[in-house]
């Protein structure tokens, strides 16, 4: 019979998971990983037993938080929403540490509430993000936290590609959350100025850009020079008014 795993163990386990289901984009991409990096630092100072991932794509984000901080063995419970009703079914499939569930978040929520709400990259692409802040809100516990991330300032021809419609300004963040029970707690405005300019100079030939490091898998060149760049990327600044990637914190009221 075997041995039980230790909490090492299991954790190594759940990135190993993390890991494979990750795509090039994600495993390579230095926005992707600095993101996450991030998103990472955010919610490790927060307590949760229970986390809804909004816009839950293929559920790397949950197999993330999974593993991040022992929270794959100590009981804390994940769910996943997204509007595609044929990824949830995979994802179910998939991930049976979770639940699963399509929802439109610019037109609806879920009846529970959780711990820790993530909603990662998906307002941009919302014709009334205003409308899913508040739907987001009902979704966090009292006392709970929302963590949000989203583009600001030029909606570049590689996210006009990916369905962008908007970034939003620090003030219509504050706007969209003053209209809900979430104080926001701080606002992370990363990527100035290395990830500012790798934007910019990737949308010198967009589609060249989206062909070679959008989808499918990276070439080793790709691999290298997005590694090259993620390291750059650490000598952004933590945060400044001319960053192009938000990441917000909020706690809803007790």
């Amino acid at each position: 019979m075997n041995a039980p795993l230790t909490a090492g163990e299991n954790n190594r386990a759940i990135y190993d998971e993390f890991w494979a289901a990750c795509s090039d984009f994600s495993r390579y991409n230095p926005g992707a990983r600095h993101r996450r990096r991030i998103l990472g630092e955010i919610v490790e100072k927060l307590g949760y037993k229970s986390v809804l991932d909004v816009g839950c794509g293929d559920g790397q984000n949950l197999l993330f938080l999974r593993a991040h901080g022992g929270h794959g063995i100590d009981g804390t419970s994940f769910a996943g929403v997204d509007l595609s009703p044929k990824t949830v079914e995979e994802n179910a499939k998939k991930y049976p540490f979770a639940k699963f569930a399509a929802l439109d978040i610019e037109h609806a929520a879920l009846s529970e509430q959780f711990d820790l709400v993530t909603c990662c990259e998906v307002i941009e692409h919302l014709d009334k993000p205003e409308d899913a802040v508040k739907n987001l809100a009902r979704q966090v516990s009292p006392g709970g936290h929302l963590v949000l991330t989203c583009p600001t300032g030029k909606v570049h021809a590689t996210e006009k590609h990916w369905g962008h419609v908007a970034h939003p300004q620090t003030a219509d963040l504050k706007r969209m959350f003053a209209e809900t029970d979430l104080e926001i707690v701080s606002i992370k405005n990363w990527g100035f100025p290395f990830y500012v300019g790798l934007k910019y100079a990737t949308n010198v030939s967009a589609k060249w850009a989206v062909e070679n490091f959008g989808t499918g898998n990276y070439a080793p060149m790709a691999k290298a020079v997005s590694t090259a760049l993620y390291f750059t990327n650490f000598l952004n600044f933590k945060s400044s008014p001319l960053g192009c990637e938000f990441f917000v914190l909020a706690r809803k009221r007790a």
